[in-house]
């Protein structure tokens, strides 16, 4: 007996599940043997079937298991890589902002200390050893040892000093401008002051900060100069005896702030002098 092929699509589920009777069994076989259509749909709810075991089966159940384990350890040690990335970039940009905000605070700190520093201008030669000898104040902006080592260490009952002024800026680095001119009263303090100052002797000094010589009408007698904080020097006048004008002009950063022509005399500074900011000699230094 033939059946059509809806018939044993019917029957198909029970076949696959092997719970047809024997006869059925028979009628099935028969018809794939000859339907192809029949075999492939039994074939496919075969494979069907066996999908559905694996599924249910242990074996399936475990590989899902470890899979997803697998998914969630390569989440977990992601997670901690974007983590740590992000703390890397966050630490970098809060460095940077720091730095910054370091860089900003310095730089309104040095231009509100530069705004409100005074200028000191002290000329009572009274308290000259306070401003410049071995015990000057440092209420007065003491300077390094030795930085007025040309000036004489104090005032003595046979020096009459005719001119004297102590200038002290100290807007980040400490600056001085200072002349004293001293009339000796007898030849012998003046010839021993001479000897003092000769020994210190005249160090090379023409070209730094621009420097073409010695001030006009007077001969230099002692020069202490520094290629980075300045000039100390003591002259003599040429038509004059018994008189020594001494002179200091000390800063650093190869640049002075104070305007040198308004706090020292034209006829004490020596020729061609310019420590502005961005001087010649300050650009040549820096390699500018």
């Amino acid at each position: 007996m033939k059946l059509s092929c809806e018939v044993i699509q019917d029957l198909l589920p029970l076949y696959v599940d092997e719970v047809c009777s024997e006869e059925s069994t028979g009628l099935v076989e028969e018809h794939m043997a000859e339907c192809e259509n029949c075999r492939q749909t039994y074939d496919a709810m075969k494979a069907e079937g066996k999908t559905e075991e694996l599924v249910k089966s242990e074996e399936f159940r475990t590989w899902q298991t470890d899979s997803v384990k697998k998914v969630k350890k390569k989440w977990s040690k992601s997670k901690k890589i974007f983590l740590i990335l992000g703390i890397i970039l966050g630490a970098g940009l809060l460095y940077i902002l720091i730095r910054v905000a370091m860089i900003f605070g310095i730089m309104s700190l040095v231009i509100f200390d530069s705004a409100t520093t005074k200028v000191q201008v002290y000329d009572d030669v009274a308290n000259y050893s306070d401003y410049i000898g071995m015990d000057c104040n440092m209420k007065y902006g003491k300077p390094r040892t030795g930085q007025f080592v040309v000036f004489p260490e104090k005032i003595t009952s046979q020096m009459h000093v005719q001119d004297f002024q102590y200038v002290y800026y100290n807007p980040w680095d400490p600056q001085y401008v200072a002349y004293l001119t001293v009339e000796y009263k007898d030849a012998e303090a003046y010839g021993k002051e001479l000897k003092r100052l000769q020994t210190i002797g005249v160090e090379e000094y023409e070209g730094i900060y621009s420097v073409t010589g010695e001030p006009e009408g007077y001969d230099l007698v002692a020069m202490d100069q520094d290629r980075y904080y300045g000039f100390v020097y003591a002259m003599v006048p040429e038509t004059e005896e018994m008189k020594i004008t001494y002179v200091g002009i000390m800063f650093c950063n190869y640049f002075l702030d104070l305007d040198i022509h308004e706090y020292m005399k034209k006829e004490y500074l020596l020729p061609g002098f310019d420590a502005t900011l961005d001087n010649p000699y300050e650009q040549e230094m820096m390699g500018k």
